[in-house]
């Protein structure tokens, strides 16, 4: 059972995430769902979060055939690098997380400079 200290900690990591600013943040699911975005993902990808929501991993970029989807889902390392988007060149961190106790992916992008 959870203890009212790391309930407050999650409140606060993820009302941080919410809100960081030109950092987009995704949560996808095995089937490459998207399953959470916060404000910044919206705002960089010009897009309402019930959009995202109902887009699967790979339909805003231009390599959706890459083997990076199934690395992250199978491998569990961090994996990096820069892709091409609607948004222009991406920055990106991709990893193996959990939620509530559930296999999730997490993805975290900004603009590339």
């Amino acid at each position: 059972m959870t203890d009212a200290f790391e309930v407050a900690q999650l409140a606060l990591l993820g009302e941080a995430v919410e809100w960081l600013q030109d950092v987009a943040v995704f949560v996808w699911d095995e089937d490459r769902h998207y399953v959470a975005a916060n404000q910044a993902a919206c705002e960089l990808l010009g897009r309402t979060r019930d959009e995202i929501l109902r887009m699967r991993v790979g339909d805003m970029t231009e390599n959706r055939a890459s083997p990076l989807f199934e690395e992250v889902q199978h491998g569990g390392a961090i994996h990096s690098g820069v892709m091409e988007s609607p948004a222009g060149r991406l920055n990106y961190l991709t990893c193996r997380t959990r939620v509530a106790g559930l296999p999730y992916m997490i993805s975290v992008c900004w603009r590339a400079r």
